[in-house]
């Protein structure tokens, strides 16, 4: 016997595999002959079948030649035609399925005897009927009976001698099931048979090695690493008992080697956590105060304040930002050793948007920026801040520690890269909210305050008035003849028209003056602290400058605008702004009855 154990495993398992497939065989050919036998069973029975099928053809067709003799009834011969048809296709069949020669004689005999009957007995019958001479002849009905006698006399030999035949295959059928079922049953006992005595030895060996190798291991487990497996023999469960000693000897090291550093690890994770805590609260308060901020200059004060205490790790650092309307980055912040500015054409990572990590001297002077140039040595980190469509800005921090070669992570460099992203998101959303606010009370077509704007200033500045006991005008302003305008030339026109005026209007107002589009072709300017004489001569030097104003057809023709105004003042005319408006707006339909062109004051 083998001494190594998948030699064994592989006789064993190849005798009873043998075994079976010589069974298999065996049994393939008695299934092979059954089928053969099973076949042959088959044909015959349709041979039987044919035969039977070829005498009723012969009885139908004399039984339909005799009624139609006696009741002259055309139906009757359909039967008998049918067999004329059926009767050679039938007879075909059965010489085809047929090979003994006494069979082919005994049908040839059916044949003739059916030829003889139709030649010398139906269609005699069939003229002298149709020629209303229905007596038949007692010679040729004899005739017609000895024929049909005989014939099916010669039929049943035939039916015989195929079911003879018949009862001989299915008995061949059965006896090759029952040795079919024979081999199969040998097969099975001999190879259970061999399984259980290759088996069992295997069987016992590995139960005694496994159980073996399971206690020790469960008390290594439980603790105990002296454990040993104690395993004779040369197969592969001995060597596995010998490296199963050897691990665990080597485990004994391994755990105490453990034990020691693992100490050593809790230390220093204590520390990263620590710095690791710190650094997100930071990040973390450094984000919150952003999104509390209302303004862009909120934000930048907050990061100004906040920043060299999120980075403190580092040894200095910069942040640039990009104001809407600034074509330069301005410094927000700086700390540390770090120094220097930076220029929108000059910075790579303002340039291309992607992040620098420079290591001081650099191999190449291209890939360093020229805020960098004169940085102190080390590693340099510069991060985009990505806005939702352009950068905002840009940082730059000096880190204390080189990239880590031993792929321990760079935990320095992603939290940079992550307070940024806050900071870029937070500067974005704020001036995202600044532009919402400013879009909210502006309009959209002329860049004038909207309605909602008048509203709620005038109510502030009447409330600043009142407390300060000081004057405040409404003036309201609308054009003249505006929808013939329209009409004759086209919206697109009116709208270009309604620009001119709005930018005419802010362009000769004061500072504190707010100019407003009411509706339509309707404005209207709060002057605060402007008394009645004031906003009257001010309404009139914009009546005067509105009708210098020339605005060119698409011809080329100049088209001349003018404005009727309409001015109350606080606090003659009202103390609130729906009083103020309503006087203001009433004024200006009296100047507009009035012949247009010209400013009407609101009455006490």
């Amino acid at each position: 016997m083998p001494h190594s154990l998948y030699a064994r495993m592989i006789i064993a398992a190849i005798v009873p595999f043998m075994i079976m497939l010589t069974g298999c065989l065996a049994l393939y050919q008695a299934s092979q002959v059954e089928q053969r036998t099973a076949r042959s069973v088959a044909q015959t029975l349709e041979v039987i079948a044919d035969a039977n099928h070829l005498m009723r053809l012969f009885m139908d067709a004399e039984t339909a030649q005799r009624g139609y003799a006696l009741t002259k009834d055309g139906d009757y011969l359909a039967p008998y035609q049918r067999a004329l048809s059926a009767f050679p296709r039938t007879l075909r069949r059965l010489h085809a399925a047929s090979n003994d020669e006494t069979q082919h004689r005994r049908l040839e005999q059916a044949n003739q005897l059916f030829r003889q009957w139709i030649k010398t007995v139906a269609t005699d019958s069939i003229i002298k009927t149709r020629n209303e001479n229905a007596e038949l002849a007692p010679i040729a009905d004899k005739a017609s009976k000895n024929l049909v006698d005989e014939f099916r006399i010669v039929m049943s030999a035939f039916i015989d001698i195929e079911q003879e035949a018949l009862h001989t295959q299915q008995a061949d059928s059965q006896d090759a099931a029952k040795r079919a079922q024979h081999i199969m049953v040998w097969s099975i006992l001999l190879a259970l048979a061999s399984a259980l005595l290759t088996w069992w030895p295997l069987f016992r060996r590995t139960r005694h090695a496994v159980s073996e190798i399971t206690q020790r291991s469960r008390r290594m487990v439980a603790g105990d690493l002296s454990q040993r497996v104690a395993l004779r023999g040369r197969d592969e469960f001995a060597w596995m008992a010998h490296a199963f000693n050897a691990m665990a000897a080597r485990l004994e090291t391994l755990v105490a080697t453990e034990k020691r550093t693992n100490r050593e690890l809790a230390e220093r994770v204590n520390v990263l956590v620590r710095d690791r805590t710190h650094d997100m609260r930071a990040r973390h308060d450094l984000v919150e105060a952003l999104q509390a901020c209302r303004s862009t200059q909120e934000a930048q004060s907050t990061l100004r304040d906040q920043l060299p205490t999120v980075f403190a790790n580092t040894l200095g650092g910069t942040l640039w930002c990009l104001d809407a309307q600034a074509t330069a980055p301005h410094r927000i912040c700086q700390w540390g050793e770090d120094q220097g500015d930076v220029d929108q054409g000059g910075c790579l990572t303002l340039r291309d948007g992607g992040i620098r990590d420079i290591t001081l001297p650099a191999t190449h002077a291209a890939d360093v920026c020229p805020h960098l140039r004169t940085a102190h040595l080390g590693r340099h980190l510069c991060i985009p801040l990505k806005g939702t469509e352009e950068p905002v800005g840009v940082l730059h921090l000096h880190l204390a520690s080189a990239l880590d070669e031993a792929d321990n992570g760079d935990p320095q460099a992603e939290f940079a890269k992550g307070a940024v992203e806050d900071m870029a998101l937070s500067l974005s959303n704020v001036r995202l909210r600044e532009q919402l606010e400013e879009a909210s009370i502006r309009d959209a077509l002329t860049g004038l305050y909207n309605r909602r704007f008048l509203d709620d200033t005038l109510t502030r500045e009447l409330a600043r008035a009142e407390r300060q006991s000081g004057p405040l005008s409404v003036l309201m302003l609308d054009i003249d003849h505006f929808k013939p305008i329209n009409d004759d030339h086209g919206h697109a026109f009116g709208d270009r028209a309604l620009i001119e005026v709005a930018d005419l209007l802010s362009d000769n107002v004061r500072r504190g003056d707010i100019v407003c589009r009411y509706g339509g072709e309707e404005f209207v300017i709060i002057m605060p602290g402007a008394g009645l004489a004031a906003a009257r001569q001010r309404g009139e030097h914009l009546r005067h400058q509105v009708a210098t104003l020339d605005i060119a057809l698409d011809d080329g023709t100049p088209l001349h605008l003018t404005v009727s105004l309409g001015l109350a003042c606080y606090p003659q005319h009202g103390e609130y702004a729906e009083t103020l408006l309503h006087h203001a707006d009433m004024a200006l339909y009296g100047a507009k009855q009035g012949g247009r062109n010209r400013l009407a004051i609101a009455h006490d």
